[in-house]
C-alpha cells in the first residue's frame, strides 16, 4: 500500500490536480472520391438552384464553401443569409430539391475560354470559394435549365433523377457571418450512372441558361 501523498514510485501523488483535458479529434479533410465522383456536382447544382429560391439569394457569389465529406455526403455554406431560416423557408427547400431530383433534369456541360464566360454570364457562375482569377482557363461549366450554373471540374449526371433520393441531413447558421451551412447525402440508385457529354457547339447565352436571372 502507498503512503499518503506518495505515488507507487516514490514520487508526490498528482493529488487534487485538474483532469487532463480531453482534445477533440480534427475534422476530417475533404473527400477526394465524392469530389470527383459525377453525383456530387449534380448535387451542388441541385441544391444551390432551390437555395437560391427558396431563400431569395442571388445564384452569383453566393457560395461560400464546399466541403466533399465520405459515402457521398457533403457541405454547401452560403453567404447572404442574415437569419437562419424559417420553417416554411426550409420545408420549401426540401420540397424544390425533391422535385428537381424527380423532375429528371437534364445537366448540359461546356467548355469555352474563362474571358468568353465572363463576357456572355457575368458573374452568375462565380462563387466565393474559387476565385475568378483561380479558374482554369479553359473552364467547364455545368448548367441546369433557368436553375443554376456553376463550375465543375469532374464529370456530372446526365439527368438529375439518377441521383436517387438528395436528403438534407442539418442545417446550421452561424449569425455573426450570415453563412448558412446545409449539409447532404446523395443515396443513389443501384444503377451505374449515365454521363452528361460536353457540347461542343457555340455556348448559349445567358438568357437561354438562366432566363429568370437574365430578365432580372
Amino acid at each position: 500500500m502507498c503512503a499518503d501523498g506518495a505515488s507507487p514510485g516514490g514520487g508526490a501523488a498528482a493529488r487534487g490536480s485538474s483532469p487532463a483535458p480531453v482534445l477533440r479529434e480534427p475534422s476530417p479533410g475533404p473527400c477526394a472520391e465524392t469530389r470527383e465522383s459525377p453525383f456530387f456536382a449534380a448535387a451542388l447544382a441541385v441544391i444551390k438552384g432551390a437555395a437560391a429560391r427558396a431563400l431569395e439569394i442571388p445564384l452569383a457569389l453566393t457560395t461560400e464553401a464546399v466541403k466533399p465529406c465520405n459515402d457521398l455526403s457533403g457541405r454547401l455554406t452560403l453567404n447572404s443569409v442574415e437569419t437562419f431560416p424559417s420553417k416554411p423557408q426550409r420545408t420549401k427547400f426540401e420540397k424544390l430539391v425533391a422535385e428537381k431530383v424527380s423532375e429528371d433534369a437534364a445537366f448540359r456541360v461546356f467548355t469555352l475560354p474563362k474571358a468568353m464566360a465572363k463576357e456572355l454570364y457575368g458573374s452568375a457562375f462565380c462563387s466565393v470559394d474559387r476565385p475568378e482569377e483561380e479558374l482554369p482557363d479553359p473552364v467547364q461549366l455545368i448548367s441546369l435549365s433557368d436553375w443554376c450554373l456553376i463550375v465543375g471540374d469532374y464529370p456530372v449526371l446526365k439527368s438529375t433523377a439518377q441521383l436517387g433520393r438528395l436528403e438534407l441531413t442539418g442545417f446550421k447558421h452561424r449569425n455573426e457571418k450570415g453563412h448558412f451551412e446545409v449539409s447532404f447525402k446523395i443515396h443513389p440508385p443501384g444503377t451505374g450512372p449515365s454521363l452528361a457529354e460536353a457540347s461542343d457547339s457555340t455556348p448559349p447565352a445567358l438568357a437561354e441558361l438562366l432566363p429568370t436571372a437574365a430578365a432580372s
